[in-house]
């Protein structure tokens, strides 16, 4: 069960102790509202000691063990889920919260979590808010807290370059989806678990560890960040209609019931290409290949929520 006990964050709270805030600003959204976001926090009402404008993983790192090692009860992390999924690698198994300012694209965490994904919003959420625990997946000893995928997804993400965003803007999404789907050809897949195993042909693959798959899409009614289990899914068979009919249903949050979609639950798995390596999209970036070996840590990681928080019900 989730442990809600209240973070002393507010400064009308008995001896709130001082926040680290840590903001990765190697993104353009990041270096662009990092004075918001610092400025919004503070105005909340939050005792931020230090904020740091962060460019590289090794910065970060250093400054996760530092607090770690302090006795900080939280740290506060801006940026998007590849960012949110680093820090979480380092802060899993310790006393030390995570609290999230959204500053992605999709911002899938932030949702899973009931964070509102306005600046304002966010910080009032972390001034009031409490810590519960949530699950972290890992995959070949990776941590990760949305998803892993294979396929269609994870080859428009090794084509989503940062000049290429920077080139088409909003437009990069529609413009390089359409290059890779004309060109992709399906997976040949083996997916074994302890109580399973088959082998498919598909386009998309998808292990899934929070409430939601991609911004606002849910892995299932009733999954939650602390259910202790991988929700996996073959989103359609070799054929290109099939994925755009499952995809569709995807998108209406019935891919549970598309025809072709193979849905279930699992705490462990292995994936092996049978049609030569694949990369794997890790929450949006890519990192490692086939094989792949998933399990999932049990309320590893200790994250902020809204005071009213509901985890199947964000």
């Amino acid at each position: 069960m989730p442990d809600e006990s209240p973070i002393p964050l507010h400064p009308a709270a008995d001896l709130p102790r001082p926040i680290t805030c840590i903001i990765n600003t190697h993104s353009r959204k990041g270096r662009d509202q990092y004075e918001d976001a610092i400025a919004a926090l503070k105005a909340a009402g939050l005792p931020i000691l230090h904020a740091h404008a962060v460019e590289d993983s090794e910065q970060t790192i250093e400054i996760l063990l530092r607090e770690i090692e302090s006795g900080a009860n939280l740290v506060i992390v801006g940026g998007g889920d590849g960012t949110l999924s680093h820090c979480a690698a380092h802060l899993a198994g310790t006393q030390v919260a995570m609290g999230v300012v959204p500053l992605g694209t999709g911002n899938t965490l932030a949702r899973s979590l009931g964070i509102p994904l306005d600046l304002e919003g966010a910080a009032q959420t972390l001034a009031a808010g409490h810590i519960t625990k949530m699950d972290v997946g890992r995959v070949n000893g990776k941590a990760f807290l949305n998803s892993v995928t294979l396929g269609f997804s994870s080859e428009i993400a090794q084509e989503l370059t940062s000049e290429v965003k920077k080139k088409l803007g909003i437009l990069s999404w529609p413009v390089v989806g359409f290059k890779v789907f004309a060109r992709q050809r399906a997976m040949k897949l083996r997916v074994q678990s302890p109580d399973r195993s088959y082998t498919v042909r598909t386009h998309q693959f998808v292990v899934a560890n929070g409430r939601y798959i991609a911004g606002p899409v849910a892995a299932s009614d009733n999954a939650a960040i602390n259910d202790h289990l991988l929700k996996v899914f073959v989103l359609g068979n070799e054929n290109k209609k099939s994925l755009v009919a499952t995809a569709v249903h995807w998108l209406r949050g019935k891919h549970e019931d598309a025809p072709d979609a193979k849905y279930f639950e699992t705490k462990s798995l292995r994936v092996e290409s049978l049609k030569g390596r694949l990369d794997a999209d890790v929450d949006g970036e890519i990192w490692g290949h086939t094989p792949l070996e998933f399990s999932i840590e049990p309320n590893a990681l200790r994250v902020v929520v809204p005071h009213d928080y509901d985890a199947e019900n964000v």
